[in-house]
């Protein structure tokens, strides 16, 4: 299970914030300096690995410096992360401030930001006032369905302290439940063409997404539900890699993005990378996965998302302890119970 987990852990986080409330555990805390001395988050706390970074192609430790000066230098920086889990985004904060101490000036895209937030962002982020704590308030990000945004305020202090753009990344909440609903039939011709050609991915990596997408629902879905379900993930990821593509050409030149996003959207066999390396080669892209511990696994390695071939998913691992959170797919059935109810009118 260490293998899915948090993979499976951040598709449920996302699936569980379209449609409603996620609880938030802490507040910020200082990020700046080795935030991986202290973390805010202490289940497995114990464990070995907790704070250590993995290279997958080396399959050696090194040292955070280390992986923040490695992705200074790349074009597309995704830093994967389980969404509740507070400690990953102080590392997020921690290397977009290391990676535009460099000299880079990469625009950062956010999957928790839709399409239809554009016009608020921008306005707010014009504004001499601007501040990383009023931000929230401006995206409305009370009734975003994501966790608390002091949760994420430390990304946006380490973009704003840097004059970093910030951008949305995903498509407008209405448009993912179009597309769930009607499929590709459902997309305008623009959405459409960031698809590829035939829409799909290859049989393998299809079937495995769709599979955890339905453990990503606690397989609460219906069956016929699933192919519909699977479609919306690609397009999300499709989306996030479009918006990556539109951050780096309004950019200066060599600047290039970073994409904060679930762990599940990060995945380079077949999440974003999979559409960005129809535009850019894969030496541009590195994938980052901010990974929590296990009781009783202290081995790296086991800890690797692969691809059905066996091939590694991603380029380094950074481990924390785990969040303490609730049973997810108790919240969920909760939650679907009340929207079966509110649409049968009781």
């Amino acid at each position: 299970m260490a293998r899915m987990g948090s993979i499976v852990l951040g598709f449920l986080g996302a699936a569980l914030a379209l449609f409603a409330g996620v609880t938030a555990m802490a507040g910020p805390a200082d990020w700046r300096t080795a935030p991986w001395t202290g973390f805010l988050t202490r289940l497995e706390a114990d464990n070995a690995l907790v704070g250590r970074v993995w290279s997958i192609a080396e399959g050696r430790e090194i040292a955070p410096d280390d992986l923040a000066d490695r992705l200074g230098r790349a074009r597309f920086v995704l830093v994967g992360e389980i969404h509740d889990n507070p400690d990953h985004h102080r590392l997020q904060a921690w290397l977009i401030d290391r990676i535009a101490a460099g000299g880079r000036r990469p625009a950062v895209v956010m999957e928790m930001i839709g399409a239809g937030k554009t016009e608020a962002l921008a306005a707010y982020l014009a504004r001499p006032d601007r501040s990383a704590a009023g931000l929230g308030m401006a995206l409305d990000w009370a009734q975003s369905g994501w966790p608390d945004w002091p949760n994420y305020q430390p990304i946006a202090e380490a973009a704003l302290g840097h004059d970093l753009a910030i951008r949305p990344g995903d498509a407008e909440r209405d448009r993912i439940r179009a597309v769930s609903r009607g499929g590709r039939a459902a997309m305008s011709p623009e959405e459409a063409r960031i698809l590829p050609p035939d829409g799909v991915l290859p049989d393998g990596l299809r079937a495995v997404l769709s599979r955890e997408v339905a453990e990503a629902h606690c397989d609460m879905l219906p069956e016929a539900a699933i192919p519909a379900m699977t479609l919306v993930q690609e397009f999300r990821d499709a989306t996030l890699a479009a918006s990556l593509l539109a951050a780096d050409a309004a950019g200066r030149s060599g600047d290039g993005a970073v994409l904060i996003a679930g762990n599940g959207h990060v995945r380079a066999d077949r999440a974003v990378p999979f559409h960005l390396v129809r535009s850019v080669p894969r030496g541009d892209i590195a994938v980052v996965a901010l990974m929590e511990v296990t009781a009783s696994e202290e081995d790296a390695a086991v800890y690797e998302p692969i691809d059905p071939e066996g091939r590694p998913a991603a380029d380094y691992l950074w481990f924390t302890p785990r969040a303490e959170r609730g049973d997810p797919c108790e919240e969920m059935r909760e939650q679907m119970e009340r929207m079966k109810a509110k649409g049968s009118g009781n």
